[in-house]
């Protein structure tokens, strides 16, 4: 019975695996995660950036997910377009404490097309990854002494192993281009997962991780000298799973000077067939700041209560050098 429970558990935990890599809401604020190609896509010489998400610590033991990320340009000065990316992902869930731990070494390569006003760029994003469990977290029926669970007692459970590395890449390739001097349009696709690595705690070689397909459009268009509008749609597909995430966000100018950059934005996602999702935060010199919340309404509903998620962003850019003025700027009476 014990080995019944504990291969259903598993075969349930590599389902959802199998279903869904590691995404967030703010996919915009975590390029990675969507495409190579983003790699030394800003302006700038280093950028970093850090994500948090809790999500369903309103139904069971809550999903968290750290992912953290720095890119660099200064690969520039020796190949012409070349750009590099480090970074890790964190993911953990459930009692068992199922764990995913993603660390990436990327390349960006950018293409000017100055005759066409277009930018073409490519990204490769090679990935080790470990996913472990921890067995001394739940409890079983062996442990049960007549009157009371005791830890102490063996779980009579003989696991192959349970830890697992796999290695494994993604490509990426997008397009970005001005159709006017006030709308700026992107488009791109992505393979994950190409390797289709396996992932078995019972070295079964039929249970692999699907490839992920992801495409995205967004654009960015000056609706007057103080707002930017940013509309946007993801498409993601692994296996027989897909996600569909639209919306936009609106960013509003409250800068004095060119020199120094103060912006709030807000909007709304929407995730078909599962949650709507508010996004708001702000942009404070070289910091970008997001903060999101999903409402939930899935079948899950009844568990969750509308609750889904929130998430955090933070971007730092290190920009090239800038001389700035010395003198003060003047405050507006």
């Amino acid at each position: 019975m014990n080995r019944v429970f504990i291969t259903l558990f598993l075969s349930i935990i590599f389902c959802v695996t199998n279903a869904q890599d590691i995404h967030f809401t703010q996919w915009m604020h975590a390029p990675h995660t969507y495409s190579p190609s983003s790699i030394g896509d800003f302006d700038g010489v280093y950028r970093f950036h850090g994500n948090y998400r809790n999500q369903w610590s309103s139904v069971t033991v809550p999903f968290t997910t750290f992912a953290g990320m720095v890119e660099s340009n200064t690969l520039d000065k020796y190949v012409e377009g070349l750009s590099g990316a480090g970074g890790l992902v964190y993911d953990v869930s459930g009692d068992s404490k199922f764990s995913t731990t993603h660390l990436n070494m990327g390349l960006g390569y950018t293409v000017d097309l100055s005759d066409s006003n277009g930018v073409f760029r490519f990204g490769f994003l090679p990935s080790a990854t470990q996913k472990k469990i921890d067995v001394n977290a739940l409890k079983f029926d062996n442990q049960y002494n007549g009157y009371y669970f005791d830890g102490n007692l063996s779980t009579g459970e003989n696991l192959p192993r349970l830890s697992r590395w796999y290695f494994d890449f993604a490509l990426g390739a997008e397009y970005s281009t001005y159709l006017s001097h006030k709308f700026k349009l992107r488009s791109g696709f992505a393979v994950y997962n190409i390797l289709s690595p396996q992932q078995s705690f019972f070295n079964n070689n039929d249970i692999r991780l699907d490839r992920r397909y992801s495409f995205q459009v967004d654009g960015a268009y000056q609706f007057s000298d103080k707002i930017l509008i940013k509309p946007g749609i993801q498409f993601s597909k692994q296996g027989m799973y897909y996600s569909v995430n639209f919306g936009g966000i609106v960013e509003y100018d409250l800068s004095k000077t060119i020199y120094f950059k103060q912006m709030i934005f807000a909007g709304a996602y929407f995730r078909a067939v599962d949650s709507g999702d508010l996004i708001v935060g702000l942009d404070y010199d070289h910091w970008r700041i997001g903060i999101s919340y999903d409402i939930n309404y899935s079948g899950l509903v009844p568990a969750s209560n509308y609750r889904g998620g929130v998430e955090l962003a933070i971007i730092y850019i290190i920009p090239n050098q800038i001389i700035r003025p010395k003198y003060k700027v003047c405050p507006d009476y």
